[in-house]
């Protein structure tokens, strides 16, 4: 063993951060396209359509416009913050979720508890983030209030002109869709890995076979992602508010819950439930799976 696994080999959690760091870095790289769709489409209908808001007929048609009319790079708008957010808020996330699985025994409720905490944990660094990323996802679709040149000019203007609390106004709302999210994204992913490993679906150390392990990640995250889909919208509203107060002329999440249902109707709550999935599906299975088989290097 090199020195650098002889110095870490008894700090497992420190590794399980960095392993979750890296994975997280993977997959927001492959999936941000789709979450950029994902932000437009929710917040379309937002003011019955009014304000001068570009509307796209679903995720097909939200791609070819963006790249038609903005060009590739559009898609990519607020990678950088990404990138940077990603490091600090997915170890925080894989390290409470390993501590807390360890600490609560596994079982269906020490797996979803798990799934919680590693959610509240990693909201402190991703809430800021979603903020300045959404911003500037949406630049192209709203008449915004500022223009940002990119993802720290994004930053320092935020909290510059709204201070920490334009960073932070959406953390309690943040945690109504993520939480039954990550808590049942990791009950039915740790039973369906459970039931493959017991099933013979495991390679000759004991690890969950690559196929498998996919197929458990795209399961669980396409029911926690449609069912959380109507709290995300309100969410997703919530934190770009202030790029056209016109538009959003509310600033809590029962305000644009009432602005929603008022001009669009409840229907709404479901605008961008295929984008979501498409998007935090293959996001979450690409850095679980990848976080897994790091895992598996590394201890």
């Amino acid at each position: 063993m090199d020195p650098w696994h002889r110095g870490m080999g008894d700090s497992a959690l420190r590794m399980q951060i960095v392993a979750g760091s890296a994975a997280g870095i993977f997959a927001d790289f492959i999936t941000h396209p789709v979450s950029t769709i994902k932000t437009r489409l929710q917040i379309q209908g937002s003011g019955g359509g009014l304000h001068g808001a570009v509307s796209y007929r679903g995720v097909t048609h939200a791609l070819l416009h963006i790249l038609r009319n903005e060009g590739p790079f559009a898609l990519y708008r607020g990678l950088g913050v990404v990138v940077v957010g990603a490091a600090p808020a997915q170890g925080l996330y894989f390290g409470s979720y390993e501590a807390a699985k360890k600490s609560l025994g596994g079982g269906h409720s020490g797996n979803f508890a798990a799934g919680v905490c590693a959610q509240l944990a990693g909201s402190v660094a991703w809430v800021p983030v979603e903020v300045v990323k959404e911003r500037l996802q949406v630049e192209g679709q709203v008449k915004a209030a500022t223009a940002y040149s990119g993802s720290f000019d994004a930053f320092r203007k935020i909290l510059q002109h709204e201070g920490v609390v334009g960073l932070y106004r959406s953390f309690p709302i943040h945690q109504v869709p993520w939480i039954p999210f990550n808590g049942c994204y990791f009950a039915v992913y740790e039973k369906l890995k459970e039931m493959s490993l017991d099933a013979g679906y495991a390679d000759a150390n004991g690890n969950l076979d690559p196929v498998a392990q996919l197929s458990c990640g795209t399961t669980a995250g396409v029911a926690a992602g449609l069912v959380t889909n109507p709290v995300d919208v309100l969410k997703t509203r919530l934190q770009v508010a202030n790029a056209n107060p016109d538009m959003f002329p509310y600033s809590s999440g029962f305000g644009a819950a009432q602005h929603l249902l008022q001009h669009e109707g409840a229907a709404a709550l479901m605008d961008g439930a295929l984008a979501r999935v498409l998007w935090l599906t293959p996001r979450l299975t690409l850095c679980v799976f990848a976080y897994e088989r790091m895992k598996s290097h590394l201890f």
